[in-house]
């Protein structure tokens, strides 16, 4: 049975929530930013910075989890930009991205959410109701789609 829920800031989970994250990217996403785009993302999710948002609440941190192991997990910034989305291997595109999404959406109602989309996941962001409010950027050596979904 799969459980998504909010973690409070201080959950140890937290760490294996982010190494998931940094993991399926090295895997998944890694292969098609340059070396630059590859460490600065690497240098987010693993720094202090990262941690000290979440503690202090500006990111907020959601899991999914299904036997005890953390399958999939998103982060919200702000209340509102996702900035950080990822589920394992085995469980993309089973509806792990979407239950994390949807548990988001019950606890902020009414709430216009953004997204830098990676390219590889614009069609899960579009699955959800985003649509595109520019074109693809490179920033820092990250590809991204701005998004938008409206309530």
């Amino acid at each position: 049975m799969r459980v998504t829920e909010l973690l409070k800031p201080d959950d140890c989970r937290i760490e294996e929530a982010l190494s998931l994250a940094a993991w399926v990217f090295d895997e998944i996403e890694a292969p098609i930013y340059p070396p630059e785009g590859r460490e600065h993302f690497m240098s987010f999710v693993n720094g202090k910075e990262l941690r000290d948002c979440i503690t202090s609440g500006k990111f907020k941190v959601y899991i999914c989890s299904e036997q005890c192991s953390i399958i999939g997990m998103m982060a919200i910034r702000d209340g509102s930009h996702i900035s950080l989305a990822f589920v394992d291997d085995e469980h993309r595109g089973t509806g792990v991205g979407k239950e994390l999404f949807e548990r988001i959406s019950a606890d902020c109602p009414n709430t216009v959410f953004t997204v830098h989309a990676a390219p590889p996941a614009e069609g899960f962001y579009r699955k959800l109701g985003f649509a595109p409010t520019d074109m693809e950027r490179l920033e820092d050596g990250i590809m991204y789609i701005p998004m938008e979904r409206k309530p």
